[in-house]
């Protein structure tokens, strides 16, 4: 029997191991690292992108309140240029042909802004346009002699027959529709009710889109726009 003890397991020297575990070590660090750089990376990117919506969004928000703000100038600047004149003369006589001083004033605005020596280059005089034979039927149901070629230049005689011919026409047309009132107006009343049997929808009325004639749809427009302004900010 040998009673010499069995030699011990052969291990490796400590200072082999501790290399070892360093080398370990850093490949995990190596690893760890890449994957921040790889997770940062998505993250920068994300944040890249959400400033640039941001910014994009700001840029837009920032034109629309400068729209915005451009088309309210637009208008007060409108509303402005609308201010009524002889307002006195238009209430007294849209009152005595039951009519809505609103849209005598829109009438007038789209005839000759207000001036009372307008002249168009057909020939229609004054503030609401008349034509010589038109006013020559005219001037003398409203006590005026229509040989008195300077009467229809009098704010006060062009109102009046301008309120009287609006009154007439309401019962030609047998309709205070503004938009066929302005047809009427500036087109004559003869073609309101070709208009309508050929082109409204209901047999009733005309949209401003339905009016045939190019000129009349664009006054007839323009009327309706200059009435909802009095309406809202003098009436």
């Amino acid at each position: 029997m040998n009673d010499f003890p069995s030699p011990a397991p052969v291990q490796a020297p400590p200072q082999r191991q501790r290399r070892s575990g360093r080398a370990a070590a850093r490949k995990r660090k190596k690893g760890f690292a890449l994957w921040q750089w790889v997770v940062l990376s998505v993250l920068a990117c994300g944040l890249l992108i959400a400033c640039i919506e941001l910014y994009n969004a700001n840029g837009s928000l920032i034109q629309l309140r400068q729209e915005r703000l451009t088309a309210q100038e637009k208008y007060e600047k409108t509303v402005r240029n609308h201010q009524p004149r002889y307002r006195d003369l238009i209430e007294k006589y849209a009152s005595e042909y039951d009519l809505n001083p609103a849209y005598v004033s829109a009438i007038i605005m789209q005839e000759s802004g207000y001036d009372p020596q307008a002249v168009s280059s057909k020939g229609a005089m004054g503030l609401m346009q008349f034509m010589p034979n038109t006013f020559d039927w005219v001037a003398p149901n409203c006590g005026i002699s229509k040989n008195d070629v300077n009467a229809v230049y009098e704010p006060e005689n062009a109102i009046k027959m301008g309120c009287y011919l609006l009154r007439y026409i309401c019962r030609k047309i047998e309709s205070d529709d503004p938009v066929l009132v302005a047809c009427a107006y500036h087109a004559g009343w003869g073609t309101v009710p070709s208009w309508i049997e050929n082109y409204s929808t209901d047999g009733k009325t005309l949209k401003v889109s339905q009016i045939p004639k190019s000129d009349t749809r664009t006054y007839a427009g323009r009327v309706l726009n200059s009435y909802a302004i009095y309406l809202q900010h003098y009436y």
